[in-house]
């Protein structure tokens, strides 16, 4: 992976250097990544696209409105004890493994 400071020195070097291929070497790169960096003038941190897609259905999706506002009324609420809640309420169809899921999304 190239770094922002990689493609930074490769910008000065290529300034000062004759050969292409030797500014890229001097860089840290391959000349065909050099030249894709070069050609597209941005840094590798301005081109990372952010993550927005999920890979599984939210399984609290549901009944998340209702967790809400019991955690809105007593906010001292512990996603362990929702979780055994919600357990009690609706038997078998939450495993005992989707409590991290839980704790991960009363965090936030």
């Amino acid at each position: 992976m190239v770094t922002d400071q990689q493609v930074r020195r490769l910008l000065k070097l290529i300034q000062t250097e004759k050969n292409f291929g030797i500014a890229a070497m001097k860089a840290g790169m391959d000349e065909k990544t050099a030249r894709k960096y070069s050609k597209q003038g941005k840094l590798p941190s301005e081109l990372k696209e952010d993550h927005v897609w999920q890979t599984r259905k939210d399984p609290f999706g549901e009944i998340w409105d209702g967790m809400k506002s019991m955690l809105e009324i007593n906010p001292g609420l512990e996603a362990k004890t929702l979780f055994d809640d919600l357990q009690r309420r609706l038997p078998g169809k939450f495993a005992d493994g989707q409590l991290r899921t839980l704790q991960r999304r009363i965090k936030y």
